[in-house]
């Protein structure tokens, strides 16, 4: 049973997480031109925008529901990956990169206590087990 100092923990850095990943998703539709100019001046192509949206959205929806535990852990991976990402195209253009900082601290912070929180989902759809 998870105690309340883990639950908050949780619920805290899940919640900038999920608020960051549903931000991006709003942003790269409603002021794709300005995302557009940020991935150029970062120097990523800017036919990731729609993709790496719709992908942040399904990570949500599969962090909210719990429900499958290897889509979770690819969720969490790829929102590291998109952190240092993010964090690397701030720091070396020189733009604002303290949300990635946050984002690299809190993102594993949400993935170690998930389980002890909200228990660790049974279903894989995923499975690679020899029959």
């Amino acid at each position: 049973m998870a105690t309340k100092k883990q639950k908050i923990l949780y619920w805290v850095a899940t919640g900038f997480m999920l608020f960051v990943m549903l931000w991006s998703f709003v942003t790269y539709h409603l002021l794709h031109d300005v995302i557009a100019e940020i991935f150029i001046k970062f120097n990523y192509p800017t036919y990731l925008i729609y993709p790496l949206a719709w992908l942040k959205l399904a990570g949500v929806i599969i962090l909210i529901t719990n429900r499958y535990s290897d889509l979770k852990e690819w969720v969490y991976a790829t929102y590291y990956i998109n952190m240092i990402l993010a964090f690397v195209a701030h720091f070396v253009a020189q733009d604002f990169y303290w949300h990635a900082v946050l984002g690299l601290i809190l993102i594993p912070v949400s993935y170690i206590y998930s389980n002890a929180v909200r228990g660790i989902p049974e279903n894989k759809l995923i499975s690679f087990s020899p029959t």
